[in-house]
């Protein structure tokens, strides 16, 4: 592992923004849309739908293999919500002004709720949840079928893969339109109530979506571009106006303005001809042959953190790190030398010389079995 490259941190140079990801992904949605408001120039390696990936596995070294991860020059960041901190923290002069809710503030904790609404509290396994009963290829594709089955298993992957029963996942459909009918009323009664044309009002003129937006559209957004997925019924702009205006103002501020743009704008990856497109080997090229953008060697591991005082960790111990509620199978735990650990974040450094970061949220972090396994 290389550790020797200087850090690009405090420099002019902006290291590259490569970020992977699927067409249709309503995770990766949520980057494209915050690179497309803030103007980060980027650039895009399209990956497959399911695995292999070896754009990742096999020319970076990452195993992780939920999509999408986001690389900044030879740093490579996983989970949606840190990468999104991460662009947060971008500071050029070029770029259009920051999206979160400023820090110690109700909009930043309103943000934050629905950040967790939607991913910890379950609205997105419950949107999931009405695939099942669309007329989708893909529920007929045994492929997918096994690949999400691998996916889901066992939440901290000790469970061999199981199979998808179609007819048992579409009968949780009703309950799961029953949640997102609650959402839907949730903000058409409360946040959107007083008529504003954004999740935290605006004081100034830049009338523009924030982030608590996207945490709080992402869901509905998907779900209602999958036709049939929502009753008209039970979801239509009658019974939430301003859900459903606030929906279609978002759509136009990123873009997707028509639902043929946006389908148009999902299969190209997103949308946005002004981004280039690579393959896997000239990402890599690209990745390996830049700086960091972080200065992580001047980052600790914190050892008054609990994880490390159980597991003796330091800097250099080569430890584990996945995610503990899906794609969490030993396959697709990654191995590498511990750079820093506080808090928030874990950064190790894997053999292809790449460090990769992940939240402490969600994520395990322990020695490696391959440290184990050497020492007796």
């Amino acid at each position: 592992m290389s550790s020797s490259s200087s850090s690009t941190s405090g420099s002019q140079q902006q290291p590259p923004i490569i970020l992977y990801h699927y067409p249709f992904s309503p995770y990766a949605k949520r980057i494209v849309w915050y690179l497309h408001l803030r103007g980060i120039p980027y650039t895009q390696c399209l990956q497959p739908m399911i695995l292999p990936r070896p754009d990742l596995s096999s020319l970076l070294g990452i195993k992780y293999r939920r999509i999408p991860l986001l690389s900044i020059g030879r740093d490579v960041y996983l989970d949606t919500r840190l990468i999104l901190s991460k662009l947060e923290d971008l500071d050029l002069h070029s770029l259009n002004p920051k999206l979160s809710a400023a820090p110690g503030t109700d909009a930043l904790a309103l943000q934050s709720l629905l950040s967790h609404y939607s991913i910890d509290g379950g609205l997105f396994s419950r949107a999931a949840q009405l695939l099942f009963s669309l007329d989708n290829p893909l529920l007929r594709d045994p492929q997918f079928l096994a690949d999400r089955a691998e996916f889901v298993a066992g939440g901290g992957g000790n469970a061999p893969p199981s199979k998808f029963s179609r007819e048992e996942m579409a009968a949780l459909g009703p309950e799961a339109l029953a949640d997102l009918r609650d959402y839907c009323q949730m903000l058409e009664t409360t946040v959107l109530a007083d008529g504003r044309d954004w999740i935290l009002k605006n004081t100034d003129d830049n009338n523009k979506p924030g982030l608590a937006d996207i945490e709080a559209v992402f869901v509905l957004h998907w779900v209602m571009s999958l036709p049939g997925a929502l009753p008209k019924e039970q979801f239509n702009d009658d019974k939430f106006p301003r859900v459903w205006k606030w929906v279609e103002r978002f759509r136009v501020a990123v873009g997707e303005t028509t639902p043929t743009q946006q389908t148009a704008a999902q299969k190209k990856g997103d949308g946005n001809s002004k981004v280039a497109t690579v393959k896997g080997d000239k990402a890599r090229d690209l990745i390996l042959g830049a700086g960091w953008n972080e200065d992580s060697e001047k980052k600790e591991v914190e050892a008054g953190e609990a994880i490390v005082q159980f597991h003796g960790l330091k800097k250099g111990t080569l430890v584990e790190v996945w995610p503990t509620d899906s794609g969490s199978a030993p396959a697709h735990r990654d191995v590498g030398r511990l750079v820093s650990l506080d808090s928030r974040e874990v950064v190790i450094e894997n053999e292809k010389g790449v460090r990769v970061h992940a939240p402490r949220h969600g994520f395990r972090v322990k020695p490696s079995s391959q440290a184990v396994a050497s020492s007796l």
